[in-house]
């Protein structure tokens, strides 16, 4: 059995193991299908070239005033500053030990399952990071425990007089970006808030399940809909539900020069395979700059990712594509009906 482990091990080569597990993200990432991560393609060289970070220019709007044209009276000129978005490229990597194969070897393709167990593996991360980042922006607190979009992208209303999420609710969110409002594509929710909207339905017809839907997935309000239970409610009952647009985040993986993404090894004595898979990748919210004010180590943690100080705004507010509502659902409410028709 273990020779035949190590044959299967070493039938994977690390560009078939990059290129399979990128594939299998994208057939299987909500938030890659629905286009929230997006790729951009000036940083797959950046991180092919190593380094902690990379820095992608970013251009304030010319200050452009309309003059009246006069003889002899000169223009006078806009100005525009010059800005950067900075990335920290995440370098991360996971191990496994296999000795006792049998269920996988007896499969009809037992290489391709252990890439999609490391599919799986790579969408699993991409979502914790893009979970930490998100906290980061919007944490609550002050100086540098305030997100970087906690004034500005944020409808609280937990506190109000009914705190349910309703049409409401998400129509005013979306207000927030006012005329760009409607670059807001996507709306992430955990199973109960989608539950919540749901039983609204039957009133309000907001909700548009995929069976429904000629796009073949879930709408609400026009926005697709993903679902995402890593988006507990806090202690109070509240929730986060989320607003993106399309291409808010920017996610690259590319491979520097002496990285080993795949690799095979045996220990002889125990009968041991062991498999080693490393990855290099930008996920990064657009109008944003990583601060490095505090990291644990020579690369950033999903810990450090999650932390306020570490982020600033380098756009106007109208173009960051990002808003968070928070309200409360009927089931944790005993008082509280679920909005009347909107």
């Amino acid at each position: 059995m273990a020779n035949e482990i190590t044959k299967i091990l070493d039938t994977i080569t690390p560009e078939q193991y990059t290129k399979y597990t990128n594939w299998y993200a994208e057939q299987h990432s909500a938030f890659i299908q629905s286009g929230i991560l997006v790729p951009t393609p000036t940083l797959d060289q950046m991180i092919v070239a190593g380094g902690l970070l990379v820095t992608m220019p970013e251009w304030s709007k010319t200050a452009l005033v309309d003059q009246v044209l006069e003889e002899d009276t000169a223009l006078e000129t806009g100005k525009t500053s010059a800005r950067k978005q900075v990335a920290p490229v995440l370098y991360r990597g996971t191990g496994a030990a296999y000795t006792d194969l049998a269920a996988i070897v007896s499969g009809s393709n037992p290489a391709t399952q252990i890439l999609n167990d490391f599919g799986v593996y790579t969408i699993e991360s991409d979502q914790e990071i893009l979970q930490a980042i998100i906290k980061a922006l919007f944490a609550k607190g002050t100086g540098q425990n305030k997100g970087a979009l906690a004034d500005t992208h944020v409808s609280d209303q937990s506190t109000s007089k009914n705190p349910v999420i309703c049409p409401e609710m998400v129509i005013d969110a979306r207000s927030i970006l006012g005329t760009s409002r409607s670059k807001l594509s996507v709306i992430a929710m955990h199973s109960k808030v989608k539950a919540e909207l749901e039983k609204q339905n039957t009133q309000t017809k907001h909700f548009i399940p995929a069976s429904d839907s000629k796009s073949g997935f879930d709408t609400y309000l026009g926005m697709r809909v993903v679902e995402d239970d890593a988006l507990l409610p806090d202690a109070d009952g509240i929730y986060d539900t989320y607003l993106y647009a399309t291409g808010a985040f920017g996610r690259n993986t590319a491979t520097p020069t002496d990285m080993v993404t795949y690799e095979p090894d045996r220990d002889k004595a125990k009968g041991n395979n062991m498999l080693y898979v490393r990855r290099a990748r930008v996920i990064h919210p657009f109008g944003l700059a990583f601060e490095n004010a505090q990291v644990s180590g020579l690369t950033p943690t999903n810990s450090d990712l999650a932390l306020p100080k570490n982020w600033k705004k380098v756009r106007e507010d109208k173009k960051i594509g990002l808003v968070c509502l928070r309200h409360k659902i009927s089931a944790d409410l005993e008082e509280v009906t679920p909005p009347a028709e909107g």
